[in-house]
């Protein structure tokens, strides 16, 4: 054997055997016992905690984003996925020096591409309406079920605070802790009547960012100041009129996107039509936007995928004017593939699933159309 290759091996064999301990070498990434001491625990379904992104909560009491027993059938797969708890958030101010969560979750934490700060953590942001930033993620163990965790320490002051709920996970309990003695007051309301509602995809689901607070529903509920209701089902957003008739369900909305063409694929001039018009039927006026696929990174070297995207864009794009003409002036199109930007090969983690960067690409985009949208007639 080459005498360098030999001692390679000699000299390697002790890192390959030995297993990394990241916690111990980088104390920043070590996961914190909670201090639990002087916390007093509430729940965030009770006043003044407000919740958004659960329309059927009231009830059933559950953190899910579809009715437990609803009054169209849905699909096993579309049921199961509904129990994650994309876009759910809650709401409060206080003055409180510490906040903690007290979390039981559906099952432990194991996707390949998307970390499990997205999937199963919470994430804290705080200031005024419309000018939120990131405090803070939820550490706890990938094989954790149950955890408390600390996501706020600072000075005694009134602040508006957000916690983002899991991507990709089920919450079974939660509850917030504060310092005893603090302060809880309402949230600021909401911008506009009535929330968002955003149907689609493992993308709408938020597949794959890095937290919570980094889904582009989110971003955008942020940036807007307005609840999302996020309808997106991981493989599963296939145009099936039952999940039209459960957002028709859903009062006092004030805007749908459609954002499920990456599901549907070939189906999707089969079913766009019939889906619109069951909107339509309880929601006559009100904006409806239809947003193309992303373009993904594999495309440039796929001809066929290009083509068979750029006919399914089209149709959409065609289906919308259509309507327009037919006299329908609140529905719009919005072509995916101009979403990611210059570096859209570098905007996601498989060549389809945006990472964090993506989707902050795909907010930044969608935002000035969703405001122009919802401008108020007449205005500048």
């Amino acid at each position: 054997m080459n005498k360098f290759l030999l001692l390679c091996l000699i000299f390697s064999a002790p890192l390959c055997a030995e297993k990394l301990n990241i916690e111990a070498l980088d104390k920043n990434m070590a996961i914190k016992t909670a201090d639990q001491n002087g916390i007093v625990w509430f729940s965030p379904q009770e006043k003044p905690f407000r919740l958004s992104g659960f329309k059927w909560i009231n009830k059933e009491s559950l953190y899910r984003r579809l009715p437990l027993t609803p009054d169209f059938a849905i699909r096993k797969a579309v049921d199961n996925l509904a129990n994650n708890t994309s876009g759910g958030q809650i709401h409060f101010k206080t003055d409180s020096s510490k906040i903690l969560i007290r979390a039981k979750i559906a099952y432990e934490s194991s996707m390949y591409h998307m970390p499990a700060t997205g999937q199963s953590s919470f994430d804290l942001y705080t200031g005024a309406p419309g000018e939120l930033l990131y405090c803070k993620t939820a550490r706890f163990k990938t094989s954790e079920t149950a955890f408390t965790s600390t996501l706020f320490e600072d000075k005694k002051q009134m602040r508006n605070f957000v916690i983002n709920f899991p991507l990709y996970n089920g919450v079974k309990s939660l509850e917030i802790g504060l310092i005893a003695d603090s302060q809880v007051d309402e949230p600021p309301a909401f911008e506009g009547e009535g929330p968002i509602v955003v149907y689609g995809t493992s993308i709408t689901q938020g597949g794959c960012a890095a937290r919570p607070g980094l889904s582009y529903t989110n971003i955008l509920s942020r940036r807007l100041n307005r609840e999302f209701v996020n309808l997106g089902f991981s493989g599963n957003g296939r145009g099936e009129p039952a999940l039209a008739h459960l957002i028709n369900d859903i009062p006092n909305k004030s805007m749908i996107i459609l954002d499920y063409e990456a599901n549907a694929n070939e189906d999707i001039p089969n079913s766009l039509g019939p889906f619109i018009d069951i909107l339509r039927v309880k929601n006559p006026k009100i904006p409806i936007l239809i947003i193309s696929r992303i373009l993904y990174a594999t495309q440039a070297r796929k001809f066929k995928t290009v083509h068979l995207s750029t006919s399914l864009a089209l149709f959409q794009k065609d289906l919308v004017k259509s309507r327009q003409l037919a006299g329908d002036n609140n529905i719009y199109f919005l072509d995916g593939k101009s979403l990611l930007g210059a570096y859209a090969h570098e905007a996601t983690v498989d060549g389809v699933h945006p990472n964090s960067y993506g989707f902050m690409m795909m907010a930044e985009n969608i935002h000035p159309v969703i405001q122009q949208i919802l401008k108020p007639k007449g205005a500048q």
